[in-house]
């Protein structure tokens, strides 16, 4: 049980440590973050800091590290995709429940959630065929990347404005703009 106590305060260590980096990152930049302001938001000593990591970086480096572990679980868990949107909603669970460091990591690195999002493209031509049956290959690639961004753009706005939506309920406006087709009246037509 020594180990199991031991490990609980290792990780709640850890995570102090993270949230305390993340609080910083709010008002400075990452390469101007120092190990003793760190560990003065922290409350704990350098050695306590050099325990569990190298320096700033490699605790961003670890806790990106998470977020992408989870986030590829999410994806191994729809390897046969059932629906886009219970895969947009795992992956959207966790970019809330690391909130903090994603907003970070999408400021800084706009691939990073792509990525993760790209791995519907399978799912979204396979259950469109019908729909996307008149458009060469070039156009499905444009098509593609277009749905792609505005996901990430949608999330980017999430975080923005404070992550009101549950992950279900954006998944499912997301789903339904995509499925059902555009949301609002065609902005070329004279409005009613």
């Amino acid at each position: 049980m020594v180990g199991t106590k031991n490990n609980r305060r290792s990780q709640m260590t850890k995570r102090l440590i993270q949230d305390s980096l993340i609080e910083l990152l709010q008002q400075h930049e990452l390469d101007e973050i120092t190990v003793t302001a760190v560990c003065k938001a922290a409350d704990i000593n350098r050695g306590t800091f050099y325990a569990h990591y190298e320096d700033v970086k490699d605790c961003m480096n670890q806790m990106e590290q998470g977020a992408t572990k989870e986030l590829l679980a999410v994806i191994d868990e729809h390897s046969v995709p059932d629906s886009l949107q219970a895969i947009l909603t795992g992956i959207f669970e966790v970019v809330k429940k690391r909130h903090a460091i994603t907003s970070f990591i999408l400021t800084t690195d706009q691939d990073f959630l792509m990525s993760f999002i790209a791995t519907t493209k399978r799912e979204i031509l396979a259950q469109n065929r019908a729909k996307i049956s008149g458009i060469g290959n070039r156009e499905k690639e444009y098509m593609f990347e277009y749905y792609l961004n505005g996901i990430v753009g949608v999330v980017r706005y999430w975080l923005k404005t404070g992550l009101h939506e549950s992950p279900e309920e954006l998944a499912r406006f997301i789903n339904d703009w995509w499925y059902r087709g555009k949301p609002v009246k065609d902005l070329s037509e004279p409005l009613d």
